[in-house]
């Protein structure tokens, strides 16, 4: 069995797709207009059912249609696209096999689901309810090849089950437009009376040969539901991409928020849909330049996010997303704005029964965008503020960088039959000392206001650089002791400071 998925008039759904579930819902029931063409000429190519019934036709001009009071769209391909992606990405949640056959037409393959969706009245529920929470108003249609589906999606309102061997009955009510034929063909098959598929499939296939050719022989058996063509499956789309361009260009955060957030909540419902994440986001805007010079196009702004896990939660995006423009300023208006998601697959994790739960990893980014938002990303040297520090492969002490945190960081405990690790903390700021030598090693030590005899030495362990900068150059002695203290043997290093002249305690090791 084939389903189909109809979506009438879908230039205006696909415009009316773009707003808000509200505005969509009342402007569903107000005539609204699609127009295109020249800008002095602009057209109507599509219009819904209550601008027919206003009058309206097609082919009027905008003057024209400005007489009757209905609301216009301009014609954006972006939109339709987008509004196409999302009927394959529907499909996509019920059949691997999905072809996209023409704007706002899909057919699939639900071979081998009637365990999994039931029997093709209740498959048919199932997806119509999943179109209607996308927002659109279709017609759904299964049969036994993809062609019946597909007239009966055209022909027939709402959902439309036709059982195999009675294809040519259950289409015969139709017109003879739902076959989209040559104006030659029609023009004929009107002079001959003929006005639905019943009357055209009760013609001789021979007669209609001879008169027609091999294209009205072809439409024959499309009238009576005896082809069976094989589908033309489309490859998912690899990129979660998706734009939107402004009639008049914007200024404020607000309105970039609000396209925004429906821009990242369609591409993270089609990676649910796919049971992806995402760990990027892109964005990019077109700015709308008012002095253009010659070698100029534009301006541009693009900003990328790498998270160090994988979401597949909207809010969190759209809030990263609010931060980060909350503290630009730009030098025009934003006329386009793109948006893409770079997918993967989510990251899973088994909970704890005995640990309370933590809080949300979502929220470490959020915080850590807020702190950039005060602090900045960087230094005036270039280097980062905010971020997981990384000792530097250098032997000059309290060398370090920072970096964004990532989940691909993995620290592997130790196995029990493992040494155990020593680790020294250290002191911040490390406290100066007196330091007595017995020839060339350290004898006394005074360390907390007390006098502390030194059991055993290892050293010296010299390093020096950045000779070249007085400013920044360094010189160390390092020696690690053991001290006979009240609490017994401590095990200390400390260290020479070449270029102070003066002795420090560095840490305890434990």
């Amino acid at each position: 069995m084939f389903a189909c998925i109809f979506v009438p008039d879908f230039p205006v759904q696909a415009a009316l797709w773009s707003e808000p579930e509200a505005v969509r819902d009342k402007l569903k029931k107000c005539p609204v207009a699609i127009l295109d063409g020249p800008a002095n000429l602009l057209r109507i190519i599509a219009l819904n059912s209550a601008a027919r019934m206003h009058g309206m036709e097609l082919g009027m001009t905008k003057q024209q249609a400005g007489i009757f009071g209905i609301t216009l769209y301009k014609r954006r391909e972006a939109d339709e696209q987008n509004a196409q992606a999302a009927l394959l990405d529907c499909a996509d949640a019920f059949s691997p096999r999905v072809e996209s056959t023409a704007p706002g037409t899909v057919i699939f393959d639900l071979s081998g689901t009637e365990k999994l969706l039931g029997s093709s009245e209740r498959a048919a529920i199932k997806i119509k309810v999943h179109v209607h929470k996308l927002g659109f108003d279709a017609q759904i249609a299964i049969a036994a090849n993809p062609d019946t589906a597909l007239l009966a999606a055209r022909g027939f309102p709402g959902i439309t089950v036709i059982p195999r061997c009675y294809e040519a009955k259950r289409l015969g009510s139709l017109p003879l437009h739902v076959l989209s034929i040559s104006d030659e063909i029609a023009e004929t098959l009107n002079r001959w009376g003929i006005h639905s598929l019943k009357a055209f499939g009760e013609l001789a296939p021979v007669a209609i040969t001879e008169r027609l050719g091999q294209e009205g022989l072809e439409l024959w058996k499309l009238a009576r539901g005896e082809t069976n063509r094989p589908l033309h499956p489309v490859a998912p789309p690899g990129d979660f991409e998706e734009s939107f361009e402004f009639d008049d260009p914007v200024e404020t955060v607000e309105s970039l928020t609000f396209i925004l957030n429906r821009l990242i909540q369609d591409l993270c419902a089609r990676l649910l849909d796919r049971a992806l994440a995402t760990n990027e986001l892109r964005l990019a805007f077109d700015l709308e330049v008012r002095q253009v010079r010659e070698e100029q196009k534009g301006e541009r702004f693009e900003h990328v996010w790498k998270l160090p896990f994988p979401v597949q939660d909207g809010k969190v995006l759209l809030r990263l997303v609010h931060l980060e423009l909350e503290s630009k300023t730009f030098s025009a208006p934003v006329k386009k704005v793109n948006v893409q998601l770079i997918p993967m697959r989510p990251r899973v994790t088994q909970e704890n029964l005995f640990i309370p739960p933590s809080p949300e990893t979502q929220q470490l980014e959020i915080t850590l965008a807020r702190i950039r938002g005060f602090i900045g990303s960087a230094d005036v040297e270039g280097l980062q503020c905010v971020g997981s520090p990384v000792v530097l492969d250098t032997h000059k002490p309290d060398s370090y960088l920072l970096r964004r945190f990532s989940s691909e960081e993995v620290v592997n405990a130790a196995s029990p039959a493992a040494l155990p690790i020593v680790a020294m903390r250290r002191f911040r700021p490390a406290p100066e000392t007196v330091v007595e030598m017995n020839g060339e090693k350290p004898h006394f030590v005074s360390f907390h206001k007390k006098h502390l005899r030194v059991l055993s030495a290892s050293g010296p362990w010299r390093s020096s650089g950045n000779w070249w900068n007085p400013a920044t150059a360094w010189s160390r002695e390092e020696w690690d002791v053991a001290l006979r203290t009240s609490q017994g043997i401590g095990y200390y290093r400390i260290y020479f400071d070449g270029v102070g002249k003066r002795w420090f305690v560095e840490g305890v090791f434990d």
